[in-house]
């Protein structure tokens, strides 16, 4: 196969205008410096990127790369209660990169795209010695819920249960077997879109975001972006990530605070709205997990037979010299 550096720019954006097709909702035609068109209602937008250095384990398809570059970006805009309908996908790549790899990448992208009934309407491209990829979302949504409504009393919820990419990112950092479904949490991630509509039309969640970055994290922004402190006192850990950890030494603790990038949704359920809230989460097919309160005290903790530890604040955060990896 061909290397970049000898198809050139253009034919590579002809590709993929070929490959995305037209979109007849635009008002300017594709290929233009920009996309144009009409929308109606409250647009929600947002921006991810996805660096191979740090974002792409070795043993990730170039085609998986492109789903998770996708989802990245798609699963901010669902944990503020938003639907993507256009996405702008970026990517700078090194030039001796074979336009096979570029292919699978972009058949990614263009899968998750149709997966969150998302169109792919423009981008940009351009070569770098690392190769990046970032992804623009524009949604619509009917309400949306930022990370700063949590009130003292409020409960702490989840989409579901953590520990798989944590135990998955141990599996292939140090070559050790690992169940599908472990594996599956980093190499075909999935966004809530639904849960996060389901949440933010109930009007019964006060605050959320997503899991992206490390349970113990995205809990200390809400933390932060609410005023509030968070006693959390139940383990919301999936079982095959239970087995691993068991089978590999790895503190379940561990596993299910500071994995990250499950992008489950993290969120605060207002007094008296637990049932409200789980019915809407039931409809999409999931259920509400409640693993704690927010607590007046700006303090994370932990309870456990009856003795609070605090929660150690770490997770991921770019040009931190600090993060550990499992």
């Amino acid at each position: 196969m061909p290397q970049l550096r000898e198809l050139g720019e253009r034919f590579l954006i002809k590709y993929v205008l070929e490959r995305i097709g037209v979109c007849d909702k635009l008002v300017l035609p594709g290929g233009d410096d920009a996309a144009a068109f009409w929308f109606n209602g409250l647009l929600v937008t947002c921006v991810d990127m996805l660096v191979w250095e740090t974002d792409v384990p070795p043993t990730m398809s170039w085609r998986q790369a492109g789903w998770k570059a996708v989802v990245s970006a798609v699963s901010d805009a669902a944990a503020k209660g938003a639907r993507p309908k256009y996405l702008l996908v970026s990517l700078a790549l090194n030039p001796s990169t074979d336009f096979e790899q570029f292919q699978d990448l972009i058949e990614g992208a263009v899968e998750a795209a149709q997966t969150y009934n998302a169109r792919i309407i423009g981008g940009d491209l351009n070569e770098h010695s690392l190769n990046t990829a970032s992804v623009t979302v524009l949604a619509h949504a009917e309400r949306v819920v930022g990370r700063n409504g949590a009130r003292p009393g409020d409960l702490l919820a989840t989409t579901g249960l953590f520990g798989k990419t944590y135990a998955a990112l141990h599996a292939i950092i140090n070559q050790r077997p690992a169940e599908p479904d472990v594996l599956e949490s980093v190499y075909r991630p999935e966004a809530r879109v639904e849960e996060g509509v389901a949440l933010a039309t109930s009007g019964g969640v006060s605050a959320c975001l997503d899991s992206s970055d490390g349970l113990a994290e995205s809990i200390y922004l809400l933390s932060e972006s609410s005023g509030v402190g968070f006693l959390i006192d139940k383990l919301p850990l999936d079982s095959s990530a239970e087995k691993y950890c068991l089978k590999n030494g790895i503190n379940p603790f561990d596993a299910v605070f500071y994995g990250g990038e499950e992008y489950e949704l993290v969120f605060t359920v207002k007094r008296g709205w637990e049932d409200v809230v789980a019915d809407s989460l039931l409809r999409t097919g999931r259920r509400l997990h409640v693993i704690g309160r927010a607590i007046e005290q700006q303090t994370i903790k932990f309870l456990e037979d009856g003795v609070e530890r605090s929660i150690e604040r770490r997770g991921w955060q770019h040009f931190n010299q600090t993060r550990k990896l499992p």
